[in-house]
């Protein structure tokens, strides 16, 4: 009997004219032992179709009615059945040795729950926009993940267990689900960065990407998450000093950097510390990366 050690999780809703080079990214991965989860979500195009001309015993479709991305991956999630669920958009590129580098961390790590990678950005003819470099400290990342999102969502491999012990991705969120799944899960010492590029993430301004349709939305989700994260680090927080704080990483939410980022980040490390209990090398090491941050501000 086949027992597979990953599910690897796509959600489609149309977007067939890129399905194809996405599904055989995954059937040609230098890892094999997994199982291939699709949920057709109500597409219009015959993408169920599409994907049986691979004939690969490894593919799972689902076909359902459509109810929109987060929910889609919740119920993939449950459906899964593997203890490590790999992520994969219907778009985009894992390169040949993706899964195999991430199962190899992960299921030796005991403590690490979240895994992801380096990616490239890449327009609609596979030419590379932009290489996201991402913060590889987790300290230092979790610090950051109060502020914005520093995963690739497609990059991702994760425990099943863990993700459904924190109650999977907010249904009620129909963007950045993703960062809010990530903030809720974090810890100091269970996730990870390979630093290296295994996944190519692609901007199609033609294509039924939601994150690229509906910017607006999505960075409002955005916010209203790193408002949640802040007040969760630092309760005395007040909405005018949340912004001035955010100002030191989102440059275009205040036309320069708020002269009170220094004293707000200061004060928010000193709970966040405690909230995340910091040693105290970790600690030092965590405020000589703030101080970084704040160099240009005047003291």
């Amino acid at each position: 009997m086949f027992h597979p050690k990953v599910t690897v999780l796509m959600s489609v809703f149309n977007g067939s004219v890129h399905l194809g080079p996405a599904v055989e990214s995954i059937l040609n991965q230098t890892f094999s032992d997994f199982e291939f989860l699709i949920l057709d979500d109500g597409s219009t195009e015959p993408i169920v179709e599409q994907i049986l001309d691979y004939k690969d015993d490894r593919v799972r479709i689902i076909r359902q009615e459509n109810m929109g991305l987060t929910k889609s991956l919740n119920r993939g999630i449950s459906l899964a059945g593997c203890d490590y669920v790999a992520r994969m958009d219907a778009d985009d590129i894992s390169l040949p040795d993706r899964l195999q580098q991430q199962f190899h961390i992960i299921s030796r790590a005991h403590s690490i729950d979240l895994i992801g990678t380096f990616f490239e950005i890449m327009d609609e003819s596979k030419n590379t926009i932009e290489k996201k470099f991402l913060i590889t400290d987790p300290i230092y990342r979790l610090w950051r993940l109060q502020f914005h999102n520093n995963y690739g969502h497609g990059t991702m491999m994760f425990r099943k267990a863990s993700v459904m012990a924190v109650g999977m991705y907010d249904s009620r969120l129909r963007f950045a689900q993703d960062y809010d799944l990530w903030s809720r899960i974090s810890r100091k010492d269970n996730t990870h960065i390979i630093p290296e590029f295994l996944y190519q993430y692609r901007v199609d301004s033609n294509g039924p990407q939601a994150s690229v349709k509906n910017y607006d939305d999505q960075l409002q989700s955005a916010i209203w998450i790193s408002d949640r994260n802040l007040r969760t680090s630092n309760p005395s927080l007040t909405d005018r000093e949340i912004v001035e704080l955010r100002s030191l990483y989102w440059e275009f939410q205040l036309p320069i950097v708020a002269d009170t980022a220094r004293s707000l980040a200061l004060e928010t490390l000193e709970t966040f510390a405690g909230e995340y209990r910091l040693d105290s090398k970790e600690k030092t090491g965590l405020l000589e990366r703030i101080l970084k941050d704040l160099g240009t501000i005047e003291s």
